[in-house]
């Protein structure tokens, strides 16, 4: 017996999943009215969302980690595309978005999109190690999704979306208009995100749809909070792609919002969940910001489209979701139905959180509850990633070891790509000379080809006509000139006049007549054989001209032959076809795909040399701040100063990160106090004698002052003062 349901025929681990759409299908579901949500509720939502908005947020450290991740990518795809553009949009422009939220970004090309643009970003990304990397090269606007390797920022390149650029414009003066439409916006994304219904990849609303829906839900608050701004007379057309749309935006400053609505975030959010669960208006409804309320389908002409969510689910195959299921018009693009990427199952999860959560809130729950993460493991902090996490506990000794060890591997690893580089190169250079010959020659080979294809069968037809020939004369056993002379005589004996003393029997003349037919019949046949000779004879000819010609056709390939095999002796043993020409490729292309696997083994020994050199650096001993080059006399280490350490020697020592001498030996002199950190800097430095011979007498300050005054009157450009000689010193 099934445990399927009777009367939804959902199987027990549907009913698990969706236990609430399961209900309300089966018709025993009651969901609870809006005016039975506590205000207790109420404030706990506002106050958790407030509470969100600070540990959600993205924090300044973010923002510039995100703008160093972007600047990255814009560097390497303007670098590899010199026709195109990267640019930010989304969440990210418009300030409505989270912590975990994606970074937004386009590739706008001028002109023509690169053939295959998609997959030569997809290459990239993966010789820059980026991790999760999908591809969608068939949605509406082609689009890449992947997540940086070190920072885990979910990252979307779409090619060419120029459209979105402008969505995000009206998201942003959207978010002008009222604090709490920000604040309602990423409270709903941070629940459909915790939820896992916030993703269209995986067949549920984008970010962008959910945000749309928030919005509306805003402008049919009474009174409203949000407006409509795309209302009014001065319409705004441009063509964007090869299609004119209607991009008019009021201007946030020229709206007005009478009367004012007071209501708190805990309530506009509990009416959100209520106007989507209780009332769920995509059965006949689209939602429309444009519009500012919801559009009838039969105004849209967007019927729904069979087979439904809770139908399709049942279907055994993979089948596709009807269009326009739970449709949300694109504010610009009237045509584009944002509910098209969703999946059956997607669906219904959207449905069962909008019913969960609206059960959850008449229950009493609390925001906490409301938002818990349906997969805990998507939400895990990420740690903050140290650089030098394995180099902090090792010696110098062992750090110029390393240093040594990535060096040799560097340098091994550029001489196997210069090897392979020469023979990829070496495997083109042949096929190019290859085709180079074929297509010098393709004229000769196509010559070639013709001939060859005329010599069989006009071979076939002079075998033919050669055998009826043959057959005729051993038939008739006369060549036709003596059937003519024998026609002749036959015909004048039988026409001629008769000598009256020789009269010819009957018996004579019937032979003679009997004769004569069949030396017609005869002569017909000879007619035949005859012509089928001269046929003959004319085919033989063309064939000796076609032979002729092909043997110079020969020896004309052997020529180009002769000078490749010249050139290129390597070719000695090949012949000259495509087929050859393809293996070269097909070389070619396997050393690149290798070249590539070793590029990306090459720069992450570039990356660790740089990380191993920076780690030296931070961890040498750096010239005092006060000693700045350019105050040293000398200008430097031949005229003054000691020499610093040169980054990636194994001498190195430690930053000394306690008082600077210069500080510790002003205050000895002064007669301050000193710790034991203080003394040990003096003790390093010179002692204390370091002190008395830094003291400058009132004298010699005078004259330092007199120097200044020349040197403040001085401005030219001068090489410095040379150091004084023993002789020429003063006592």
């Amino acid at each position: 017996m099934s445990d399927d349901c009777e009367v939804t025929g959902f199987s027990p681990q549907q009913i698990a999943r969706w236990p609430h759409v399961h209900k309300h299908l089966s018709g025993t579901l009651e969901l609870p009215k809006i005016e039975e949500i506590s205000e207790e509720v109420i404030l706990n939502i506002g106050e958790g969302i407030e509470a969100m908005l600070k540990s959600e947020g993205p924090s300044t450290k973010q923002l510039k980690v995100r703008n160093g991740l972007f600047q990255h990518l814009k560097r390497t795809l303007e670098g590899r595309f010199k026709n195109a553009t990267l640019q930010q949009f989304g969440s990210s422009q418009s300030g409505l978005t989270l912590q975990a939220g994606d970074l937004d970004l386009c590739l706008q090309f001028k002109g023509d999109v690169p053939a295959k643009a998609l997959r030569q970003v997809n290459r990239i990304l993966k010789q820059h190690d980026m991790q999760d990397i999908l591809m969608l090269p068939r949605a509406k606007v082609p689009i890449i999704k992947f997540k940086d390797e070190r920072t885990k920022i979910p990252v979307d390149i779409s090619i060419n979306n120029t459209l979105a650029l402008h969505n995000t414009e009206l998201l942003k003066r959207y978010s002008g208009c009222d604090d709490r439409i920000r604040t309602m916006i990423l409270a709903v994304k941070h629940w459909a995100l915790r939820r896992d219904v916030c993703d269209a990849a995986s067949g549920t609303f984008s970010s962008y749809a959910w945000t749309l829906l928030a919005v509306q839900s805003l402008q049919r608050t009474t009174p409203p909070v949000a407006p409509i701004l795309q209302s009014g007379k001065d319409r705004h057309m441009m063509e964007v792609e090869g299609k004119t749309y209607d991009l008019t935006m009021r201007e946030v400053a020229d709206i007005t919002m009478e009367p004012k609505n007071n209501q708190s975030l805990g309530e506009l959010f509990v009416e959100f969940i209520f106007q989507y669960a209780a009332a769920w208006p995509f059965k006949d409804h689209v939602v429309s910001v444009r519009n500012g309320d919801h559009l009838t389908r039969k105004s849209k002409k967007w019927k729904h489209a069979t087979p439904r969510a809770e139908k399709a689910i049942l279907m055994e195959k993979k089948t596709r979701l009807g269009l326009h299921s739970l449709p949300i018009e694109d504010p610009f693009d009237l045509d584009h139905d944002l509910s098209r990427v969703l999946r059956p199952a997607g669906a219904m999860d959207i449905q069962e959180e909008f019913l969960r959560t609206c059960l959850h809130l008449a229950s009493g729950e609390r925001w906490e509850n409301i938002v818990d993460a349906k997969h805990p493991e998507r939400f895990l902090p990420v740690e903050e990633f140290d650089l030098f996490a394995d180099l902090r506990t090792q010696s110098a000794v062992e750090v110029a070891a390393l240093v040594k060890e990535n060096t040799g591997a560097m340098e091994a690893l550029e001489e196997r790509m210069t090897a392979l580089t020469e023979e990829r190169q070496l495997n083109i250079r042949m096929s190019r000379a290859l085709r180079g010959t074929i297509e010098e020659t393709s004229d000769l080979r196509n010559e070639l080809r013709t001939i060859v294809r005329t010599l069989r069968p006009r071979s076939k037809k002079m075998d033919e006509l050669q055998k009826q020939r043959d057959e005729i004369n051993k038939r008739i056993g006369l060549p036709l000139y003596r059937i003519n002379e024998l026609l002749k005589d036959v015909y004048d004996q039988l026409t001629g006049e008769i000598d009256l003393f020789q009269v010819p029997s009957l018996r004579r003349e019937e032979d003679q007549f009997a004769w004569f037919f069949e030396l017609q019949a005869m002569h017909e046949e000879a007619v035949k054989a005859q012509d089928a000779h001269q046929a003959f004879i004319a085919l033989l000819k063309e064939q000796k001209v076609a032979v002729k010609s092909l043997k110079e056709n020969e020896r004309e390939q052997q020529k180009h032959k002769a000078e490749l095999l010249e050139s290129e002796p390597m070719l000695k043993d090949l012949d000259l076809n495509f087929s050859d020409a393809m293996q070269f490729d097909k070389k070619a292309h396997k050393l690149m795909k290798v070249i590539e696997k070793r590029r990306q083994e090459l720069r992450r020994l570039r990356r660790e040399k740089g990380r191993l050199d920076a780690w030296v650096r931070i961890s040498s001993n750096p010239s005092p701040r006060g000693n700045d080059r350019r105050g040293q006399k000398g200008g430097g280490h031949k005229g003054g100063g000691k020499k610093r350490t040169k980054s990636g020697s194994a001498d190195w020592k430690p930053r000394n990160n306690g008082p600077r001498p210069e500080e510790v030996q002003a205050r000895a002199a002064s007669g301050g106090t000193l710790s034991l950190s203080d003394l040990d800097v003096l003790l390093n430095s010179g002692g204390f004698n370091s002190v008395t011979q830094n003291t400058t007498s009132p004298k010699s300050s005078r004259r330092q002052e007199r120097k200044k005054k020349v040197n403040a009157r001085n401005l030219t450009a001068h090489r410095g003062e040379r150091s004084q000689s023993k002789k020429g010193r003063k006592d």
